[in-house]
C-alpha cells in the first residue's frame, strides 16, 4: 500500500471514530438525562461501573501537573419537589441559583491506579431564590468531593458529593410565616448529589453541565422541619490556572486489600434537638447513641457494611405524644445493611436500616448517609443523617473506634 493510500485509510478511520465518539457523546447524554432524572439512585450504582471506566484517547505529558488549581461560575435552575400535603404551599416554586467555586485536582499515578479517576475536591458557594415568598432566599457554602473519569481528550463525566450549610431568609415563625413547614431555623444543614458532563474548550477553559438532586433541612434539631428538596439543571464556566494535560499512564491496579480482614467499628453519636413540651414550649433535648459494625473491603473503592444500633431519642418521643397523642419508648434499635466508598481518608456510607426495636409510629425501614473522616487507624470523626423516605429524622455527630488485621498485623 503506497503512502497516499495509507493517508486515505487512516483519514477514514480517524472520521469513523469522531462519528462514533460523537454519537456515543450524544447517547450518553441522553441516558443520563433520562436515568438522573427519573432514578437518583442511579447516581450510586454507576459510581461501581466507572471505578472500572477505561480511559481512552490520552496524550502523556510529563509536563502534566500534579494538582490542577482552577474556579468556576455558573447558574443553576430547578423545581421544588411537594413530597408531602406540609409542604404543598411550595406548589409551582422555581428555585433560580447561581454559584461560585474554587477546586484543587489530582493528576498523578496514585490517583489512577487508586479510583481510575481524576478525583477534585473544592468548596462551593450557591445563592437560590426559590421561587416561593414563604420559602423565601437560600445562602449555602460547602465543601464538595468529585471523581472525574476521562472519556476522550476533549469530555470528562464525574459525580459530586456536596455538603455545608446553609442559610435560609424566611423560617418558620408561627406568627410572620406560619405557612413554612420545610424549615424553622435560619441555618440548617445542605446536602447535595449531582452528576455531569465537562466539555473541554482548551487546556485552561471548559463547560460543565450538570444535573443534581439537593436537600436542606435542619436534621430534626428544631420542628417545623419537613425539609425542601428540589431537583436543579446547572451550567458552569470553569477555569483552570494549569493546562489541564491529564496523566495517562499504565493503570496499576493494587490488590493489597485483599489481604485485609474485616474493619471492625465501635461508634458513639449524638445531638441536642429542640422539641415542643407538653405545655408547648421549645426546650432542649439530647440524642444519644451507639454503634456497632463491620466492614469487608470489596475492591480499592468498595465496603459492604453490617451493623446495628441503639439510641435513646427523648425528644421526639416528646414530639409525638403532643402532636399525635402516641406514648412511645425513647429507645429505638435497628439493624444497618449498606455500602462505604473509601475515598482516601473519608468514608462516604450510604445504609438501609430496619427496627427491630420502636414504638414510634415510624415505617420500620429507614436510611442513613453518613461522612467519616479518619484521623488515624484507629479513629474517626464525622456526621450522619438518618431519614424516613424523604423527611430527615435527625443529623448527628459521631466519633468511631476502629481496629482491622492488616497483613497479619492489627492496624494500630
Amino acid at each position: 500500500m503506497d503512502e497516499q493510500q495509507l493517508s486515505k485509510t487512516n483519514s477514514g478511520e480517524e472520521k469513523r471514530n469522531v462519528n462514533t465518539l460523537y454519537t456515543l457523546q450524544k447517547f450518553f447524554t441522553y441516558v443520563q438525562l433520562l436515568l438522573v432524572a427519573k432514578c437518583p439512585a442511579f447516581l450510586l450504582c454507576s459510581l461501581f461501573y466507572l471505578s472500572s471506566f477505561a480511559q481512552t484517547d490520552v496524550v502523556d505529558s510529563s509536563a502534566s501537573p500534579k494538582k490542577i488549581f482552577g474556579f468556576s461560575a455558573g447558574m443553576h435552575s430547578g423545581f421544588v419537589i411537594v413530597h408531602s400535603k406540609d409542604v404543598a404551599f411550595t406548589k409551582g416554586s422555581k428555585p433560580l441559583g447561581v454559584e461560585l467555586s474554587a477546586s484543587w485536582q489530582r493528576n498523578d499515578s496514585q490517583s489512577v491506579n487508586i479510583c481510575n479517576c481524576y478525583p477534585k475536591k473544592g468548596v462551593v458557594v450557591n445563592y437560590y431564590n426559590m421561587g416561593n415568598e414563604h420559602l423565601g432566599k437560600l445562602l449555602s457554602a460547602a465543601y464538595f468531593l468529585e471523581p472525574v473519569y476521562k472519556i476522550n481528550r476533549s469530555l470528562l463525566f464525574s459525580f459530586k458529593a456536596v455538603i455545608g450549610l446553609v442559610y435560609g431568609s424566611n423560617p418558620y415563625d408561627s406568627i410572620k410565616n406560619p405557612i413554612n413547614h420545610a424549615y424553622s431555623l435560619p441555618v440548617s444543614v445542605y446536602l447535595m448529589l449531582g452528576t455531569g458532563l465537562y466539555f473541554r474548550i482548551n487546556d485552561h477553559f471548559s463547560i460543565h453541565t450538570s444535573l443534581n438532586f439537593n436537600h436542606a433541612s435542619n436534621g430534626g434539631m428544631k420542628l417545623p422541619n419537613k425539609g425542601i428538596d428540589w431537583p436543579s439543571a446547572g451550567i458552569t464556566l470553569n477555569y483552570q490556572k494549569q493546562a489541564a494535560n491529564y496523566y495517562s499512564g499504565k493503570r496499576v491496579k493494587s490488590k493489597d486489600w485483599k489481604n485485609n480482614s474485616v474493619r471492625w467499628d465501635a461508634g458513639l453519636f449524638g445531638i441536642i434537638n429542640k422539641q415542643l413540651d407538653e405545655n408547648h414550649e421549645e426546650r432542649f433535648f439530647p440524642l444519644v447513641g451507639v454503634e456497632f459494625s463491620g466492614s469487608k473491603q470489596i475492591g480499592n473503592l468498595n465496603a459492604l457494611n453490617l451493623g446495628t444500633e441503639i439510641f435513646y431519642d427523648p425528644g421526639h418521643a416528646k414530639e409525638v405524644k403532643v402532636n399525635q397523642s402516641v406514648i412511645a419508648s425513647p429507645i429505638r434499635a435497628g439493624l444497618l445493611f449498606g455500602h462505604e466508598f473509601l475515598l482516601g481518608k473519608f468514608i462516604f456510607s450510604q445504609r438501609l436500616g430496619y427496627y427491630y426495636f420502636s414504638e414510634m409510629p415510624y415505617e420500620r425501614f429507614y436510611h442513613r448517609w453518613g461522612l467519616n473522616y479518619r484521623m488515624n487507624k484507629r479513629w474517626s470523626a464525622g456526621f450522619s443523617l438518618l431519614a424516613h423516605k424523604q423527611v430527615a429524622d435527625f443529623f448527628n455527630v459521631k466519633l468511631t473506634y476502629s481496629w482491622q488485621k492488616r497483613n497479619n498485623f492489627y492496624s494500630r
